[in-house]
């Protein structure tokens, strides 16, 4: 059984580079490049590890950058086109050799801070994978979209085990666990430490 990103890493040695953030921006076609590669014109940028197997944003913010500006983005991070319109994370499993669609979901994040989602929907939108990920021979996939365009793939679902849910809201420390209508499930999570904020569970329905 594979749940989580750790385990996956050891499960398909032979697709790690789909772990890799900045692989998958390139492989897309997206402006992107690594800390020391200048951006190619003034403007808003995500940028992010390379690597985060914590997953839930960690270290993600958006910043403005211009070709002179390089020494602001961390080492081990890259700089992206910022995308605009609705975050989706979509589940599918294999069924006779095609990924089928398994639920999806619309996220609501902090502007401000990328790392904190404050809500997932369940939503009958429909999202077609490309080539490149149909011919992955894992059981389960997950991806990250904002529009139509995939920002991480993942080699496991996220939403599997909870999309009996309509409306799944994290609770992070200091937030209340209750709220008209819904109940309370644990999901500790500390993102090894670089949330800013350690998720205590989830608010569901």
């Amino acid at each position: 059984m594979v749940d989580e990103d750790e385990q996956a890493w050891f499960k398909y040695p032979q697709h790690r580079k789909w772990f890799n953030k900045l692989y998958v921006a390139d492989h897309f076609g997206y402006k992107c490049g690594p800390a020391g590669i200048p951006v190619p014109e003034p403007g808003e940028y995500v940028v992010r590890p390379i690597y985060n197997l914590a997953g839930m944003g960690v270290s993600a913010t958006i910043l403005y950058l211009s070709p002179k500006n390089l020494s602001i983005i961390p080492p081990g991070h890259f700089w992206v086109e910022r995308f605009q319109g609705t975050h989706y994370s979509v589940d599918y499993v294999k069924e006779n050799g095609r990924f089928v669609q398994l639920n999806c979901y619309i996220g609501v994040n902090s502007p401000t801070n990328l790392s904190l989602f404050s809500s997932w929907t369940r939503s009958d939108h429909v999202f077609d994978l490309p080539h490149s990920l149909m011919e992955l021979d894992v059981p389960k996939l997950n991806i990250e979209a904002i529009g139509d365009k995939i920002i991480e793939v993942h080699l496991r679902n996220g939403f599997d085990h909870m999309m009996q849910y309509e409306s799944i809201i994290p609770v992070f420390e200091h937030h209340s666990k209750k709220r008209i209508g819904y109940k309370y499930i644990d999901g500790e999570a500390e993102g090894y430490g670089w949330l800013p904020q350690k998720r205590l569970g989830y608010i569901v329905k």
